[in-house]
């Protein structure tokens, strides 16, 4: 489905700033796109796209911004996981108008930074359709046009509000009423021993009869939340707990049509068309094995479900994500839940909250960490290294002030950002990822060094007492296991010369003091859960850019939450492991290695940091013997 062939227009330097020829060399190596200096009417955006939540939205208000013409945009692909995305326009002179005036320019919104375009050969622009070959979900049934148009404006008409009264709550992506039983977003469930006032109005008795005359003969149901999703609001995934409700919930769509994702903990995603008037009955599979969710963005992608291809010899009806999109509108929407009480007793129990939590072993551990860490830096080395360029502050003080003569070993070096420029000190980086050791040599090209190593961390091939200073930079928390974290401080006690330090950080738990948290961005009420594996294992997945809630997580990445999230879809998201410190944790791991004393701990911008050194050999006899005397 992509054609790009690997050929590359020779560009006119003086024409073109070195950041554009940068870019647009990286295109032509990774990608085979072809950029050219001769002007038509397609465009590539060089440093943006899908991963960091560029939308069609973004571009429209840019050109509405600079005073480019709307109309004359004819499409928009912005590629599912990448950092680039496509402009075609009705006419070489519509697309020179655009280049001249918007070229360069910042964006609004988070997403942030110039952005550089660059006009592209016809022949690289891919086609962005996804087709999915998988059905809708076991259980979820799409009752279309269960009320007549007249009905969905009576019920629109009534549960509309246009801003939460006080009793009423807002969350961040909605507003929020609820009848019956308040449902509880911090722990999603309800408390059955204080019930509302306020019941089921009268206004939904026409439903039950009718979900009769469907086959549904379901009774009436004791819980309702109504949520109203304007334009660009959302839902995070999300499976409706298990324990506190029955085997199944009612989603009733008022006002607008919506793609909902369905996303199973195998890996498979199934994009729904939810249209107005629709009544969804969620069921079996669909009600306890999926997560569902609505992307935050204004304008959804127009899902073809009736395509047919040839597959194995067979025609198959799939479902088709196009690069064309709509508008959504203000949509308001009725769950209903029976509630009940006790342990769930489904037969699915991978989502399921009365199953037992399985432990992280040693070999899950190492299975674990070859799935969510050195396999997806493998695939993301290339952006990677586009998103990190220099040292954090703490670590480059620590960096100038090395004694002349110094080796320094950097365990985890990533794309070698931490290193100085500074020849007085010779310089090691040693990273597992090969994509990222890549990145490393080339970056260090610049400060004419070479020494770059591939190894792990839990297990290098290098002498003891090797280097007099260690940086060990944002790797500990990716080692799933106490025991594995434990390892890998020992490694670097023993490759740390007596009388060497080391400084070693890893991400808190706690980011209130730093600038990671979004400030108007409110926690996620819903975790969204995934499966690692066959092994039984489950992990929450963590928002980015909220506050942590648990210790053993999933951290997406290439989903930066700033304006429209189009990059949910899973397949255009990497999930990395990580294990988020406590405060003190990271000093008592440190402490339990012998011959390690610390000099410094402190906090930096969310990461907990620890300045250690290494005792010589006769300090610790010392310290034996006195022991021993005692």
């Amino acid at each position: 489905m992509f054609y790009m062939p690997n050929v590359f227009r020779r560009m006119n330097k003086d024409k073109l700033s070195s950041k554009s020829l940068r870019y647009a060399a990286r295109l032509r190596e990774s990608r085979g796109i072809c950029c050219t200096e001769i002007p038509g009417p397609n465009i590539i955006i060089c440093n943006a796209g899908q991963a960091v939540g560029l939308t069609k939205e973004h571009m429209i208000e840019q050109m509405v911004a600079y005073g480019v013409d709307v109309s004359t945009l004819k499409k928009f692909v912005s590629v599912k996981g990448e950092c680039f995305a496509f402009l075609v326009f009705n006419s070489t002179e519509a697309a020179e108008v655009f280049f001249k005036k918007v070229n360069g320019r910042r964006l609004s919104g988070d997403i942030g930074g110039e952005i550089v375009y660059q006009y592209v050969e016809e022949s690289s622009v891919v086609d962005d359709e996804y087709i999915c070959l998988y059905d809708i979900p076991k259980g979820l049934h799409l009752l279309k046009e269960f009320l007549t148009k007249e009905e969905e404006h009576q019920f629109y008409s009534h549960f509309d509000w246009m801003e939460a009264p006080k009793k009423d709550k807002k969350l961040k992506n909605r507003l929020v009423k609820h009848f019956g039983y308040e449902f509880r977003y911090g722990t999603n469930d309800v408390d059955l021993d204080n019930p509302l006032e306020t019941k089921i109005p009268d206004v939904c008795n026409v439903l039950w009869e009718r979900l009769r005359e469907h086959g549904f003969d379901l009774g009436i149901p004791d819980q309702l939340t109504v949520n109203k999703y304007l334009p660009g609001q959302g839902i995070p995934s999300h499976v409706d707990k298990h324990s506190p409700f029955g085997d199944t919930i009612l989603s009733l769509s008022l006002g607008s049509s919506v793609v909902m994702d369905w996303k199973h903990h195998t890996g498979k995603y199934v994009p729904v068309v939810v249209p107005s008037r629709c009544l969804l009955v969620m069921q079996g599979e669909a009600r306890y094995d999926w997560q569902h969710g609505i992307n935050t963005r204004k304008w959804d992608p127009v899902v073809d479900e009736n395509r047919v291809m040839t597959i194995n010899g067979e025609e198959k009806r799939v479902r088709v994500v196009t690069s064309d999109s709509v508008p959504r509108q203000t949509r308001i929407s009725l769950t209903f839940r029976w509630t009940r009480r006790g342990p769930c007793e489904c037969i699915y129990k991978t989502l399921c909250d009365a199953t037992d939590k399985k432990e992280i072993t040693e070999e899950l551990a190492a299975n674990l960490e070859e799935l969510h860490v050195h396999k997806v830096y493998e695939q993301i080395a290339s952006h990677f290294n586009m998103t990190r360029h220099k040292a954090w502050p703490k670590i480059a003080h620590f960096m100038k002030r090395l004694d002349p003569g110094s080796i320094l070993l950097d365990l985890g070096a990533g794309n070698g950002k931490n290193f100085a420029n500074n020849n007085d000190i010779f310089q090691i980086a040693g990273e597992r990822c090969s994509g990222l050791l890549k990145e490393c040599k080339e970056n260090m090209k610049s400060l004419k060094l070479s020494n770059c190593i591939r190894l792990d961390l839990l297990n290098p091939c290098l002498i003891d007492n090797c280097a007099d200073v260690i940086l060990c930079i944002a790797v500990i928390h990716h080692f799933s296991s106490l025991g594995r974290r434990q390892q890998a401080v020992s490694t670097i006690c023993r490759l740390l010369a007596p009388g060497g330090v080391a400084l070693i950080t890893a991400w808190a738990k706690d980011q209130s003091d730093s600038h990671y948290l979004h400030k108007h961005r409110e926690q996620n009420p819903m975790d969204e859960i995934r499966s690692i594996g066959a092994s039984g294992l489950t992990l929450p997945v963590h928002e980015n850019r909220t506050q942590f809630k648990h210790n053993d997580i999933l951290v997406p990445w290439k989903m930066r939450y700033a304006g429209e999230k189009n990059s949910n879809d899973i397949e255009s998201v990497f999930y990395r492991f990580y294990h988020v410190f406590e405060e003190d944790e990271l000093d008592d791991l440190c402490k339990d290695v012998p011959g390690i004393k610390i000099l410094n701990s402190f906090k930096e911008d969310g990461n907990w940091c620890v300045i250690i050194t290494k005792e010589s050999d006769k300090r610790k006899s010392d310290k034996s013997r006195k022991k021993t005397s005692k």
